[in-house]
């Protein structure tokens, strides 16, 4: 079964049980919805082109997973590839707008 919660004194102390409980999976779950989100939602607006919205949501989750890495909740692969997506999407808008 899963381990009891204990004496929780913080939001973080939460974080980590649900973490630990979801076997490390629970933030890149949450991240990767959340960029999914973004980058649908910047999609939709017709100013948006999709270079502009890949890089857009990679930027912003990165800042999020750069958080949550220090907090030890996702790998440094994890946050390696937030990394790369946003060099990449970097890339393609320059292309783009070239």
């Amino acid at each position: 079964m899963y381990s009891t919660p204990g004496a929780m004194n913080s939001t973080v102390d939460v974080f980590s049980w649900v973490n630990s409980v979801t076997s490390n999976w629970f933030f890149p779950g949450v991240l990767l919805a959340t960029y999914i989100i973004i980058l649908v939602k910047m999609m939709t607006n017709q100013n948006n082109t999709a270079s502009k919205s890949f890089a857009a949501a990679s930027f912003m989750v990165m800042i999020l997973t750069v958080f949550a890495r220090v907090m030890d909740f996702v790998s440094t692969s994890f946050m390696s590839i937030f990394m790369i997506l946003t060099a990449l999407g970097g890339i393609w808008m320059h292309i783009e707008n070239s």
